[in-house]
């Protein structure tokens, strides 16, 4: 199938989802008592994880596709430092960018498939941290590459897990998908770059991005 095909069937799919939860809801509205019934309210958290799982099986396969532009690392990063408050909604929760003085001008990059790569990893780190604490965002230029270093104070990844922490659907966070991880990876790895993480038990973990620059 090409890629409008899958479009158009995940809209489809969405706005029946998004029909039943209307519905629910204004069955809700018009008996509240309905909220006393057993399994009433598990099954409308189940129904929005659905939907949630939904758009980010969408975002796994979109993320991919880019399109490229010459962006400002420095502007790239200052909007992405502002926008985090609003994102996490935690006055406790701050994002600490170190940035070396020589980065380049301009790196050929998708902003929004890039934003949503380092957004997935910040919400990891922020899961992790409790909602609470400091990550650091190291951003400097090595030989060809632009790197970025996350890291969180969040305790480390069970090494157990570690193996399969880009593997969808493997998880031990509840209701997740254990798909932002994959969707950031497969992004960054769209750009030409890579992603690696360091994990450190009952410490943190640092997650590695490198992007290409070219000549």
């Amino acid at each position: 199938m090409t890629n409008e095909d899958y479009q158009k069937i995940f809209h489809e799919i969405k706005n029946y989802i998004t029909f039943i939860n209307s519905s629910l809801q204004l069955v809700e509205k018009m008996h509240p008592e309905i909220n006393e019934y057993p399994y009433w309210t598990s099954s409308m958290q189940e129904l929005t994880s659905l939907k949630k799982m939904l758009i980010e099986l969408n975002s796994a396969r979109s993320s991919s596709e880019l399109t490229l532009l010459p962006t400002s690392p420095d502007k790239f990063l200052s909007e992405l430092e502002h926008a985090c408050p609003a994102i996490f909604h935690s006055k406790d929760f701050h994002l600490k960018i170190a940035k070396e003085a020589s980065l380049p001008a301009t790196c050929p990059i998708d902003p929004d498939q890039l934003r949503r790569a380092l957004f997935n990893i910040l919400k990891n780190a922020y899961e992790a941290m409790g909602g609470t604490g400091t990550v650091q965002l190291k951003v400097y230029q090595k030989d060809s590459f632009l790197h970025l270093d996350i890291t969180d104070s969040g305790g480390g990844i069970d090494p157990k897990i570690l193996p399969e922490l880009f593997t969808p659907f493997k998880t031990t966070k509840q209701g997740g998908t254990g798909l932002g991880l994959l969707i950031a990876k497969q992004a960054i790895e769209a750009h030409g770059g890579r992603l690696t993480v360091d994990s450190r038990p009952q410490d943190g973990c640092t997650f590695s991005i490198s992007l290409p620059i070219p000549n």
